[in-house]
């Protein structure tokens, strides 16, 4: 019984994923990565009202667009990690949150990136992308 159980927790450490062990220069890079998706999209913000400056309506709906965005991003992270008990987590709590805040953030880049794209002729949808 005691050579079983030995060989299945032998088993189990082996399988666990190499992220699992995440070290603190892991979560640096993911936390730069991260870093580096907000000044992109804050840069395509700033594109996009730069070309949209005589747009006041629009200007409203982006700056609160974006508020309602950032409220998102961080009821998602609460979804996901409601314990605010740190141990629930572990060491790669960090790592996660740069994990998940970094996918929302890519995805609103191209969400943004739309405004700054050519329309395609005879799409009638287009709404204030033109």
């Amino acid at each position: 019984m005691n050579k079983l159980m030995f060989k299945l927790v032998f088993l189990g450490f082996f399988s666990v994923p190499s992220w699992a062990f995440a070290d603190s220069a892991n979560d640096e890079e993911l936390c730069a990565q991260l870093k580096d998706a907000k000044t992109e999209m804050e840069d395509t913000l700033l594109q996009i009202k730069q070309r949209k400056q005589n747009d006041s309506a629009f200007l409203k709906a982006l700056n609160n667009s974006q508020k309602q965005w950032m409220q998102y991003v961080d009821a998602e992270l609460l979804m996901q990690f409601p314990s605010k008990q740190f141990i629930d987590y572990g060491s790669v709590l960090p790592m996660c949150q740069c994990v998940t805040r970094l996918g929302l953030v890519q995805e609103r880049i191209v969400t943004l990136k739309q405004w700054l794209e050519p329309v395609v002729e005879g799409d009638v949808c287009t709404g204030s992308k033109r």
